[in-house]
């Protein structure tokens, strides 16, 4: 079975994965929309951090898209958000940090708005990923988290998506039995790779509803630089 790619900077996507997927895109994590008064709610101090867990934001979280967010904060691309995202979580060195992107997103983020899923595979997401993974028929996903060498097969449910998602390490990466599909967590982001054999990838990221860049042949991991 397909292992965890591990893509660097150096080179376009596309000319880093096998030569049988012939598409790929950038998934955009979701920002996080709690109910009102839930932060308060939880908070014990000023000082205490508050962020809604897995199960949280299944049952209460609504998805809040990188576009409304861009609007919010006067950001004209994608690019301004990730690199305020990234800079906000100290990802990025120096030279390519932007203080004042991060600043304008933390000023920005009130009511209960939250971050994106860091570093994992966003919980809006796993009911779109149970229909790619058995768009070709196959009923079991496979799934590897190559730091603690954790993998195995499970049958193709919301349940052991979550399952398997909650308790994930930082990198992971997912693919149906045939491995048509592909799904890749990617480590201080708040994006995931989105693979597949089919040149078709944008129709079916439309019908799933998600937010992402599709990659062309000059794509890189760093393309908000």
């Amino acid at each position: 079975m397909l292992e965890y790619i591990w893509l660097d900077d150096e080179s376009p996507i596309l000319k880093q994965i096998p030569v049988e997927y012939t598409s790929a895109a950038i998934l955009f994590s979701p920002f996080i929309q709690m109910p009102e008064g839930w932060e308060k709610g939880k908070r014990k101090n000023e000082y205490e951090h508050i962020y809604p867990n897995d199960q949280e934001v299944r049952e209460k979280g609504k998805a809040v898209t990188w576009k409304e967010i861009m609007s919010s904060c006067g950001f004209q691309t994608h690019a301004e958000l990730a690199l305020a995202l990234k800079t906000s979580i100290f990802a990025l060195r120096d030279e390519y940090a932007r203080e004042d992107l991060a600043e304008l997103l933390h000023v920005n983020l009130k009511g209960n708005l939250f971050y994106p899923s860091e570093d994992h595979i966003s919980n809006f997401h796993i009911p779109g990923m149970v229909k790619v993974l058995r768009y070709n028929g196959s009923n079991r996903f496979y799934y590897s988290e190559p730091i603690v060498e954790n993998s195995g097969f499970l049958d193709t449910t919301e349940a052991n998506l979550r399952t398997v998602l909650d308790e994930a390490a930082a990198e992971i990466i997912l693919t149906d039995e045939k491995m048509d599909f592909v799904f890749m967590s990617v480590y201080d982001s708040f994006m995931n790779v989105f693979l597949a054999k089919d040149e078709n990838i944008h129709d079916m990221v439309q019908r799933m509803g998600w937010e992402a860049m599709f990659c062309d042949e000059t794509t890189y991991m760093n393309w908000y630089r």
